[in-house]
């Protein structure tokens, strides 16, 4: 899409028009200041997409996100868990895609006597599956609950007892991951009778994983208990785990590599479970698509699992130079090269002594000496070709990142702990980071910010969190939101306190910290689902402050995003419309997500709003009914019409989203005073220099039909 600013359009005459908003004061920000911002942000959607995305990737890198379905070992996953069902305390599920299903059924290697719990399975809405950590209990869970309509992870805080028909999914499959073994013992017949009862009602079926020592003491509970049997052939789970991430011939390859067949063999030696040969193989791919010698490579990063061996490494570091590389890619690994290499820089000048004068100047016939090879074997890093989004689209880029992805979170914490004279730098060094040009070098700061307050909260929380969160700038209160969310997800015992300290900033007489309590609300959506978020946005939405109406806004829209049709946001924001202290946020929240939200269907980039109104019928009539409020709205309205612009190019090309983008429009077309606006901008889709014709013509057919 071009970022060109379309022309002003001229609202027609208008039989019907509503009262205007108050004019403001000479030299006061009021709400529809933001809205040419929004009008701006259509013309480069997926903003909040890339946010997020990015967010998600610093976090993995972290190790924060410990679920893994199946997956290979060291392959975490970032999960976004949402209720399934719309009824009451419904359960938290993630719902396995096609490639984690695919993976159990072509690379899961059975173990002896598979067969009697696949009929076992098949028999009871209820399985109990006892094995080693380590031994694939959940990918084999995930194999066995293949042949459901859907299979889906409940949350690892998830209750048996609140698991009743109304929250279950018909047909569906379910896996609750490591029930604690003392959840396990307090579990008596009657309560696993019900269980069975509830999921054979449901036509549901449940998979509990749980270790080699958990017991289940309940009178007749042994019979829903099996052992998950021992896997002989690990070279086959290595080969199989290969092959997905490889094809055949380079596949052969490995296989073809004398010395590393030697490692594989010597190393299932050491550690026979299958987690640990599928965990091989992810590095041989890895190796072998970087391009790098495999049984090196590999034995070092498996080396590096031993954490003497990581010590000795860290403290081998030749120079400032490349410690403070290792701190940069630490926290900014994903990103390009140049930038990663530039940050370092700051922090190796922030960390080197003042020398004398006539020492600092270098000799002037020295030549350049080339570093970045050197520096990157130094750091058992490499640049692997990428794409970074810019305002005009996906760009080529080198990004550096750590061999051993598990690097980064053991690197930025050895630094932090055993360097004390460095750790105000450090800190400092986060802060300029967080209001880097770069969104994504801004969100990986304030995650990397987070995992060290999950270590050091209080002195985190203080130094930088807080005065980030009550500062001026809003890209510094996103910063803090972030960081509080990630300390209180790498430590859940840091859950409640942060809770409550964003409950606080809630209530606090400054705008800033009220800012900042919006930009929290993944905090409340973690530990207590969407509604308990949304209801935290909507107690500061009676706000008149522009700071904080801006970050509900893009709170909200975060959340559109992660939830999609889920969410009852339509729903709420027409109740705000109908409060005269709220209709302005409710506009310009309405606005910022039908300008930023797309989604990728059958190839074609589809308005997110769009896909969901297409989706649902209650959704249709909702964001309809935002659209006619939208195009009506004053002040606003010229920002909706470039908005709506933008869409009626956007499905000009695709006929499902063009018939889509029509019915709605026509839905829109209900007064007389929405009809003439649409109709009169359906009439200038048609030519200028984005032109929509066949959008412009499909939308007047209807919408003159509802006139």
């Amino acid at each position: 899409m071009s970022d060109k600013e379309p022309p002003h359009q001229e609202e027609p005459k208008n039989p019907d028009p509503q009262s205007p908003d108050v004019e403001p004061e000479p030299g006061e920000r009021k709400p529809h200041d933001l809205g040419r911002e929004i009008s701006a942000r259509a013309a480069t959607p997926g903003v909040v997409q890339d946010r997020l995305g990015t967010e998600a990737d610093a976090f993995s890198s972290f190790g924060g996100a410990d679920v893994r379905a199946g997956q290979a070992a060291g392959r975490d996953l970032y999960i976004t868990y949402h209720a399934v069902s719309a009824a009451r305390d419904a359960p938290r599920v993630w719902q396995l895609g096609p490639a984690d299903l695919e993976h159990a059924d072509k690379r899961f290697v059975a173990p002896a006597d598979f067969d009697a719990l696949v009929e076992a399975a098949g028999t009871r809405p209820v399985l109990f599956l006892r094995a080693d950590p380590g031994s694939g209990r959940c990918m084999a869970a995930t194999r066995l609950l293949l042949g459901c309509a859907a299979v889906y992870r409940l949350h690892a805080d998830t209750r048996l007892s609140a698991l009743t028909p109304d929250v279950l999914a018909k047909g569906c499959g379910y896996i609750l991951a490591d029930l604690p073994g003392s959840a396990c013992r307090e579990l008596t017949a009657d309560d696993l009778g019900q269980l069975a009862d509830v999921f054979e009602r449901a036509s549901a079926r449940l998979v509990v994983t749980m270790s080699a020592g958990g017991r289940i003491t309940g009178a007749g509970a042994g019979a829903l208990v099996m052992e998950l049997g021992e896997v002989t052939d690990r070279v086959e789970v290595f080969y199989r785990h290969l092959s997905r991430d490889l094809d055949d011939e380079a596949t052969e390859r490995v296989f073809g590599d004398r010395e590393m067949m030697a490692l594989l063999r010597s190393e299932l030696d050491k550690n026979s479970s299958p987690a640990h040969a599928a965990l091989v193989a992810a590095y041989a791919a890895e190796a072998y698509k970087a391009g790098e010698p495999l049984a090196e490579t590999v034995g070092d990063r498996l080396a590096m699992l031993d954490a003497a061996e990581f010590e000795r490494w860290a403290e081998g570091l030749p120079d400032l130079p490349t410690q403070s590389m290792a701190v940069a890619v630490a926290v900014l690994g994903g990103e390009p090269y140049e930038t990663v290499s530039a940050a370092a820089e700051l922090m190796r000048e922030s960390l080197e002594p003042e020398r004398p004068l006539e020492s600092a100047e270098p000799a002037r016939d020295a030549p350049l000496v080339a570093r970045k090879r050197a520096r990157l074997r130094a750091l058992r890093a490499h640049v692997v070709r990428s794409t970074v989004q810019t305002r005009h689209g996906g760009a080529p880029t080198e990004v550096v990142r750590y061999r051993d992805p598990s690097f980064q979170q053991k690197y930025l914490l050895y630094f932090w702990n055993e360097y004390d004279q460095a750790r105000p730098t450090l800190l400092a060094w986060l802060r300029v980071c967080a209001r880097h040009e770069l969104e994504s070098v801004r969100v990986r700061a304030a995650v990397a910010t987070g995992v060290l307050g999950a270590r050091s909260f209080d002195h985190v929380r203080a130094l930088v969190i807080r005065p980030w969160a009550e500062g001026d700038d809003p890209d510094l209160r996103d910063a803090a939101a972030r960081a509080l969310r990630h300390a209180a997800m790498a430590d859940p015992d840091l859950g409640p306190p942060v809770r409550n300290l964003v409950r606080a900033w809630s209530a606090d007489e400054s705008p800033e910290l009220r800012a900042t309590a919006a930009r929290c609300w993944r905090i409340e959506y973690d530990a207590a689902g969407p509604a308990a978020a949304m209801k935290a946005l909507e107690e500061l939405a009676s706000s008149a402050d522009l700071d904080v109406m801006t970050a509900i806004c893009n709170s909200l829209t975060e959340m559109w995003e992660v939830d999609g049709e889920r969410l009852e946001a339509p729903a709420l924001l027409l109740g705000w419309l109908g409060k005269s202290s709220r209709k302005p946020i409710a506009r310009l929240a309405f606005l910022l997500a039908a300008a930023d939200l797309v989604r990728q269907v059958g190839g074609a980039t589809w308005p997110a709003l769009l896909h969901i109104a297409t989706r649902d019928p209650v959704r249709h009539r909702e964001i309809a009914s935002l659209w006619r409020d939208a195009v009506t709205a004053p002040h606003l309205n010229p920002h909706a019409k470039e908005i709506l612009a933008e869409w009626a190019h956007s499905v000009d090309a695709h006929p499902l989203a063009r018939r889509s983008f029509a019915r709605l429009m026509q839905a829109v077309a209900e007064t007389p005073r929405s009809a003439t606006i649409l109709a009169h901008e359906a009439g200038k889709w048609a030519k200028g220099s984005r032109p929509a014709p066949a959008t412009a013509a499909e939308v007047l057919r209807l919408v003159r039909e509802e006139r």
